[in-house]
């Protein structure tokens, strides 16, 4: 190969702009074709910039777009909000592999986007799968944790590791309620979240914190896509008391104290309640994504990043945000990187997302960080 010559990456993340949600476009080279994959919808406000992108995916000869598969992570309205919209769109020409959802068969009656995505995945929509990777059945891991590994011949290897078992049935329980608060989210009393200073030093920050206890993140479905020798973790919101036993499960299964990925997608957009130093413990990844414009919940929590910067301090860390905002650009100060060797990745332009070549992180690395 040439000097001159770039083998493409085996994977490439899209984490597109999807305000104070996930949206997460993911493509595989699996020789003459590409494997797509999208997570999550954002909120339904941002659905025209991702109908944008999908309108850019090229057409087949049947002239319609494809994705092997949608990932519907959980029922809250920032990762399911465009759902709806975008199962309705016929003017995407979209078709799917498969869907992965996770709701009561047959659903609760009611009127949230839940039950409105749980009818379209059943009946409204013919010919449209509904977890056919599990035989119709829910996406869940084992109860003792270790995951459950999914991919047919070629395509990439997807280990399921949230939710689990309990998770779901806590979910079940509370099902009609949790879709009574799909309701988009109002702006908090007195404005966004203050934006305080970063300390010096970075300790004073990492104490411990509240788990998150909410229902619909537990039940959030959370997985290790590999494929070609790269690797990433997607947490979508999982919690750590589902997601910490399955990673030492599939540790333990490959032998490994702690599983090498390429990179991470923090959960809960960098939460301090499912970013913790138990969960880094597990986990050795170079590149750290952060997706969100924390104008709703103030997130990323320093505590959680504080947390990613000293656990990788001196090890090539890439800290990369999807929004350019003031209170992500706290982590680009010189003297921090300075202080805990690690750089900062922004996107390249307003409303642009980021792209993150899982193969090319050294190139990451070296290159431009801005």
């Amino acid at each position: 190969m040439s000097p001159t010559t770039r083998r493409p990456p085996a994977i490439t993340l899209e984490v597109l702009p999807a305000s104070y949600g996930d949206a997460l476009l993911v493509t595989c080279r699996t020789g003459r074709r590409s494997w797509r994959m999208l997570i999550d919808t954002g909120p339904d406000e941002v659905y025209p910039q991702l109908r944008q992108r999908l309108l850019a995916l090229p057409k087949r000869r049947n002239g319609r777009r494809w994705l092997d598969l949608l990932v519907v992570s959980h029922i809250d309205h920032d990762h399911i909000g465009g759902a709806r919209q975008l199962l309705a769109d016929e003017e995407l020409k979209l078709d799917f592999g498969d869907v992965w959802f996770n709701a009561p068969r047959p659903a609760a009656r009611g009127v949230a986007e839940g039950l409105d995505l749980a009818d379209v995945l059943g009946s409204g929509r013919p010919g449209l799968p509904w977890n056919r990777a599990m035989g119709g059945r829910p996406l869940v891991t084992p109860a003792r944790g270790g995951g459950v590994q999914l991919g047919a011949p070629g395509a990439p290897t997807l280990t399921l590791l949230s939710p689990d078992p309990a998770s779901l049935t806590a979910l079940w329980k509370v099902w009609e309620r949790t879709l009574a608060q799909l309701k988009a989210p109002a702006k908090p009393k007195g404005g966004p979240p203050r934006v305080q200073a970063l300390p010096a030093d970075l300790a004073s920050l990492v104490g411990r914190s509240t788990p998150d206890r909410a229902v619909a993140n537990a039940s959030s479905i959370a997985f290790l896509l590999e494929h070609g020798g790269a690797s990433v973790l997607l947490c979508a919101d999982a919690v750590p008391g589902v997601l910490v036993p399955a990673l030492k499960g599939l540790a333990a299964r490959r032998g490994v104290e702690r599983l090498a990925v390429d990179a991470i997608k923090l959960a809960h957009h960098g939460s301090r309640g499912n970013v913790t130093a138990e969960l880094l413990d597990l986990v050795d990844a170079r590149q750290v994504i952060v997706s969100t414009d924390g104008k709703i919940f103030g997130h990323p929590d320093d505590e959680a990043l504080a947390r990613v910067v000293r656990a990788r301090k001196g090890q090539g860390l890439m800290l990369a945000f999807n929004h350019d905002n003031v209170r992500n650009r706290r982590w680009d100060d010189a003297g921090l990187k300075a202080r805990y060797g690690y750089e900062v990745r922004f996107p390249k332009g307003a409303g642009r997302g980021l792209v993150v070549d899982v193969k090319l992180r050294i190139d990451l690395i070296g290159g431009s960080a801005a």
